[in-house]
Order: structure tokens, then C-alpha cells, then sequence
């Protein structure tokens, strides 16, 4: 029987140095640095940045661990490159850098920052929930000699909890995130869905980082608990395993282990994981509080195909006199959705996957984001309740 090493370390601090140093003992209980990579290699960092949150809100990897881990690449000789892709951006990408300590990390190191939405994209093909379909990945994923997943842990709301497996979505730039969510809304064929795809992308080291955390109704509103570990493995599912052992939950309710275990991804259970450095026992934590069965879980399919069709967002011009038909979002457009035309750039919405990439390069902000009326009024009814601080 195949087996499955996870590391484990107990910390109970973002202090640099004690993260370094538990960086470290985590990599060379796996094998030690050169075992992931040589010098003069790229190394692609791909933390969870969903929103524009500063560290202590516990929504996205802490950047004391992205430092270290870019720390410890560069001083080995490697080029180390930072990126993510938020699920709303819209052309921000410098601010969220800024309030998640990313661009500080990237800044003390040397390593390089990258905004998904500006980068080459590249089509992957799968079979997912009884369909063949098609997304669009950064391409840089499948360039660089190391893919480095440093997730957090979490709570969601559709997915019951958002580890290493889930922070490799990050990787689908742009609202086109938002696309597959309503195209696969219901929690067993967003997690099928989701998982088919993580299982595609070449990642070959996973970090937790579950010094602090958030359960309840996250993955970014929920409430911060105290775990008190890091964890690391060559396999992403390894590491969601062991999460929910730890949680106290139970692996069949867990959409995307379910769908791993289907599809023979990864360990098929708790009992083909080979913890290093800590037991499961000393890693555990008690009153993880996970969200309920989700709202759309509870109405029939075709319904749900109904409202489809009324939630749309996609990307239009401001007003033709500010765009100055450079090209620049034509040429990024993955799909070729974009032309140059008399009066600026026109928009295909059939084609379109409202990945709002356009928005990202356009040098002079004549892009602006459109939601159909149904997600506007969604949408303020959502920022009214935020402002109120009731909780939905």
C-alpha cells in the first residue's frame, strides 16, 4: 500500500524566525530543499490571497511563511516568483500586495511578483461531473520547475473547508472563478469539479499554514482560531486529510476528499498518511466549527439553470472616448473575446469567461466591470449587511 508522508511542526507565532526555522525542519524531514529543486530553477509561490486583508484577519497565508519559503529558494540559488489571483481584483492587484505583507516579502527577498490576470493563460481539458470541459490556468504553473501551494487553513461555505487542494484554484485568473461557481453550484459538483482540476496541475510541495486560522463562516468572514502548527507534503490531498483528521472531521463529508478517493488521488484515507515530527495526536484541536449544507444544496438543478441565466458580470467600456485602442486587452484576452474596433474595444459576451483580465492591463482604466440586476441588487444588498455587521 502506497504511503504518503505528511511533516508536521507545532508553532505558535508568526516571529520570522522561528517560522524560518520551522520552514526548515518541515523541508528536510521531506527531503531537504535539493530535493524539490536546483540552482538557477524558477519557483512559483502560490499563497491564498482571496481578499484585501491584512494578516491578522487570518483570510490569507500569512507572509512570514511566503518570506521564508522565498528565503530559503533564493538562497539556494533559485528564482522564486510570487503569485495569485483574488476572486475580485479589478485592477487592485498592487493594493493587495501591500495589505497582505506579500509585496514586503517579495521586497526583503528579492523575489518576484506577478499578477495572474497580466500572464500567458493556458487551456486544460477535463472530464468533470459527467462532461468534458475546458479552463483557462496561468501558464506559468506549467513552466516553472517548482509549483510551491502554501494554503491556509479555513472554513467554506460551499466546500466545508478550504485547504491545499482548494488554493490551487487561485491559479484560474480572474472572475472566471466566479464563472465555474455558477455553472457548478451545488457543493458536490463544485468540489468534483474543482478537485478534477487540481489533480491536473503539477504541484509538488504543499504547506499549511495553521498557526492561526478561521472556522465558522469562512473563508474570509469566519471567526480566528488558534491551531498552533504548520504542516507540508508532496501531495495536496495528503495534506487536506490530515486537516480534517485534526478538525475531528469526518473525511465522507468532505466534498473534495470524497471526489480524491473517486478518482484515486492522493491517499485514499488517513490510515495511508505517514506523519513526520508530530503525531496526530499532538497536532489535534478542538471546536472547529464547519457551515451547514449549503442554501443551493436544497433546490432541484433546474431551477438552479434558471437563475444562471440571470447572474451574469462581465467587462465593458467606461465610455469609448477614454479607450485608446492600444490593443493591450485584445492581445491578453485568453479567449479571443476582444477586437479592436472603430470605437474602442468591443466585447464577445458569448465567448467572454469574465476573467476581467482586460481590466488588469488596461493603461488608462477605460474598462469597468457590469453585473446583471440581479447580482446588483445581490451585491449592495451584500454590502448593506456587511456595513450593518449582520452576519448572512
Amino acid at each position: 500500500m502506497t504511503t504518503f508522508k505528511v511533516a508536521g511542526s507545532k508553532c505558535k507565532t508568526y516571529d520570522y524566525q522561528t517560522v524560518k526555522n520551522k520552514v526548515v525542519g518541515l523541508l528536510d524531514s521531506l527531503g531537504g530543499t535539493k530535493a524539490f529543486i536546483k540552482p538557477g530553477q524558477k519557483v512559483l509561490l502560490k499563497p491564498n490571497m482571496l481578499s484585501c486583508k491584512s494578516p491578522d484577519k487570518v483570510a490569507t497565508t500569512h507572509p512570514a511563511i511566503v518570506k521564508a519559503l522565498a528565503e530559503i529558494f533564493i538562497d539556494y540559488g533559485a528564482e522564486v516568483i510570487i503569485g495569485d489571483s483574488p476572486p475580485v481584483i479589478f485592477g487592485r492587484s498592487e493594493k493587495f500586495w501591500e495589505t497582505t505583507g506579500f509585496a514586503r516579502a517579495a521586497h526583503e527577498t528579492g523575489a518576484r511578483l506577478i499578477s495572474f490576470e497580466n500572464e500567458a493563460k493556458q487551456k486544460v481539458d477535463l472530464f468533470t461531473n459527467n462532461e468534458s470541459v475546458s479552463v483557462h490556468l496561468v501558464k506559468i504553473c506549467f513552466e516553472v520547475d517548482l509549483v510551491v501551494n502554501i494554503a491556509k487553513l479555513k472554513t467554506h461555505n460551499l466546500t466545508r473547508i478550504t485547504g491545499a487542494v482548494k488554493n490551487l484554484y487561485g491559479l484560474v485568473p480572474g472572475l472566471q472563478k466566479a464563472q465555474w461557481h455558477k455553472v457548478y453550484p451545488k457543493s458536490t459538483t463544485f468540489s468534483n469539479f474543482m478537485t478534477d482540476l487540481a489533480s491536473k496541475i503539477p504541484c509538488q510541495l504543499n504547506f499549511l499554514d495553521a498557526i492561526e486560522g478561521m472556522d465558522g463562516q469562512g473563508p474570509s468572514g469566519g471567526r480566528k482560531i488558534y491551531p498552533g502548527f504548520l504542516l507540508a507534503s508532496t501531495n495536496p490531498v495528503a495534506i487536506d486529510r490530515v486537516f480534517s483528521a485534526l478538525a475531528g472531521l469526518d473525511e465522507e463529508k468532505v466534498p473534495m476528499l470524497k471526489r480524491a478517493k473517486e478518482i484515486k488521488w492522493g491517499p485514499q484515507s488517513i490510515s495511508q498518511i505517514e506523519m513526520l515530527n508530530q503525531s496526530l495526536e499532538s497536532l489535534k484541536f478542538s471546536e472547529f466549527n464547519v457551515p451547514s449544507t449549503p442554501l443551493q444544496d436544497y433546490f432541484p438543478d433546474n431551477f438552479l439553470n434558471f437563475l444562471k441565466r440571470l447572474i451574469w458580470a462581465g467587462p465593458a467600456l467606461k465610455d469609448e472616448k477614454t479607450c485608446i485602442s492600444c490593443g493591450r486587452c485584445e492581445k491578453i484576452c485568453p479567449v479571443q473575446a476582444i477586437s479592436i474596433e472603430e470605437n474602442g474595444a468591443n466585447f464577445d459576451r458569448k465567448v467572454c469567461i469574465s476573467c476581467f483580465c482586460c481590466m488588469e492591463v488596461c493603461p488608462v482604466d477605460a474598462i469597468v466591470a457590469i453585473k446583471s440586476p440581479l447580482l446588483e441588487m445581490g451585491w449592495k444588498l451584500r454590502n448593506l449587511f456587511k456595513k450593518d455587521n449582520v452576519k448572512l
